[in-house]
């Protein structure tokens, strides 16, 4: 522990990581006027009565209301509420001050979090377990792991002691910004600080890996876990069902929600539609299908992503009528329908070359006032332009505009092919400019879509002149590159040869 406070301030005011200032500076009084809800207006009354009393009620009822505002989120108020009692002299004591701690976390100001930590050792308070939890889990969700982790190791040299949920917060802060290893490091490390890992840790780093496609070393950390007789819990084996799902291995992923029920472990709706997702996504809609009778079997309802699966799975396979029928289902069960739902349908129809099937859902989606997104709009582009409309795809376009959806390179892959299908060369040359005006990036599958339409177009000088162009721009043609100046050239001597 340290010998003194003064060698606590000092420590506080030396760590460089945060540039602390050694003083208070809050939002304005004024701020209250933003969260005129019924809560805060009565824990805004209460606090000015008590401000107000002749004597001065104990700070623990100050306490009481600040905790309150802090935990529905009402962090600007309780600052605000803080300042008053600040400007009438009346003393904070370390609960106080961990609540506006909590509160400074919860809006991002982690500066000024810590500046209010400096405060407790100027008023020689000592920072419980809570406090110093609450600062590192601000840092993590601000996305200041690196910060947080040197703060645990700073403060713990210090003699100040972490608990689990510290050491749970910092393995998951890892895990999310992609340092898996440091978080399976700490893991390693806690036992020496008497820590005990739990399921939370062990399912955040599982989790983690299984997304990096590193199943093995997860199933590997999962025996560990059951070895050391931790119990698994739903979010684990969802984690381990979506790594196997994601590197194919789906009998597998089914034989352990079989396991996972036998440990009587209740599969959640998350797990089940992570199984379906994976199957559908492979074209295995029977597969699918029978997940999704076990799981009406075990009572759990299939939500959005549930259906938004099958109903993927099933365009996949060209199956769109079935689609519409899931579509259908979930309109009727009142499943609320999302963007993402009314895209897949609409990219199906398109798919089927139902294109006024798919223009007729767009509207509908429109008059649910469900705005697109510009995938949507990029799969009716494809889908027009495929079918030769390409002056309805242009219409859109003005109209994504309008309604503030940007435009990617997607967007002008499919015009430009839309408008070389349509014997729109210069026209497309020209929708080419305005997407480097754009500044939207082309790339080599841009190019492909440039020397394909001018050789089919007969313009095999142009042809030439865009390919030999390529290197000096930095692009590397691939295999489509080449064969299409082979096609191109091949048409050019048919065509001598009619001739």
């Amino acid at each position: 522990m340290l010998s003194s406070s003064t060698s606590r301030i000092t420590f506080i005011f030396r760590y460089s990581l945060l540039q602390i200032p050694n003083f208070l500076s809050f939002p304005s009084s004024s701020s209250l006027h933003s969260h005129s809800t019924r809560q805060v207006d009565e824990a805004v009354d209460s606090f000015t009565r008590m401000l107000s009393m002749r004597r001065t009620p104990p700070i623990i009822q100050f306490n009481q209301i600040l905790g309150s505002l802090s935990k529905t989120k009402h962090f600007h108020a309780a600052i605000s509420l803080f300042q008053q009692l600040q400007a009438r002299g009346i003393a904070p004591d370390l609960f106080t001050l961990s609540i506006i701690i909590n509160c400074c976390c919860g809006m991002g100001r982690m500066t000024l979090a810590f500046s209010v930590l400096a405060k407790i050792f100027r008023m020689d308070y000592q920072p419980n377990t809570v406090t110093l939890n609450t600062l590192v889990k601000g840092l993590c969700l601000c996305g200041n792991v690196e910060k947080a982790v040197h703060f645990h190791d700073r403060v713990l040299a210090h003699g100040f002691q972490f608990n689990q949920v510290t050491y749970g917060t910092l393995i998951n802060g890892l895990c999310k910004t992609g340092h898996t290893s440091a978080a399976i490091q700490v893991l390693r490390n806690i036992p020496r600080y008497g820590i005990a890992p739990d399921v939370f840790m062990y399912s955040a780093i599982i989790n983690s890996l299984c997304k990096d496609t590193l199943v093995s070393q997860a199933f590997h950390l999962f025996s560990e876990m059951l070895a050391k007789g931790i119990y698994p819990n739903v979010i684990t084996y969802s984690s381990l069902i979506f790594g196997l799902c994601l590197v194919g291995q789906y009998k597998e992923a089914i034989d352990l929600l079989s396991d996972m029920v036998l440990r009587n472990i209740t599969p959640d709706v998350y797990t089940y539609s992570i199984l379906i997702d994976g199957l559908c996504k492979e074209g295995k809609i029977k597969h699918a299908k029978s997940v999704l009778a076990v799981m009406a079997k075990h009572g759990v309802k299939p939500d959005v992503v549930t259906y938004t699966s099958l109903m993927d799975g099933y365009c996949l396979v060209n199956q769109v009528n079935k689609a519409k029928y899931i579509f259908n289902t979930m309109a009727q069960t009142r499943v609320s329908l999302d963007v993402q739902s009314y895209s897949i349908m609409i990219n199906g129809f398109c798919k089927s070359k139902m294109v006024d099937e798919a223009l007729n859902l767009f509207e509908e989606m429109r008059r649910k006032n469900l705005v697109p997104n510009t995938v949507t709009y990029n799969i009716l582009f494809d889908g027009l332009s495929k079918s030769k409309r390409i002056s309805r795809a242009l219409e859109l376009v003005v109209e994504m505009h309008r309604r503030g959806q940007p435009a990617d390179v997607v967007t002008y892959h499919s015009l430009l092919n839309g408008m070389f299908k349509n014997q729109q060369a210069n026209e497309a040359f020209m929708l080419f400019n305005q997407m480097k005006e754009c500044a939207i990036d082309s790339d080599i599958y841009t190019y492909n879509i440039l020397i394909d339409g001018v050789c089919k177009d007969g313009r095999l000088i142009d042809a030439k002149e865009i390919f030999q162009d390529l290197s000096v721009k930095g692009y590397r043609p691939n295999v489509r590159t080449y064969n299409i100046m082979i096609n191109g050239r091949q048409w050019l001597l048919t065509r001598c040869c009619d001739f």
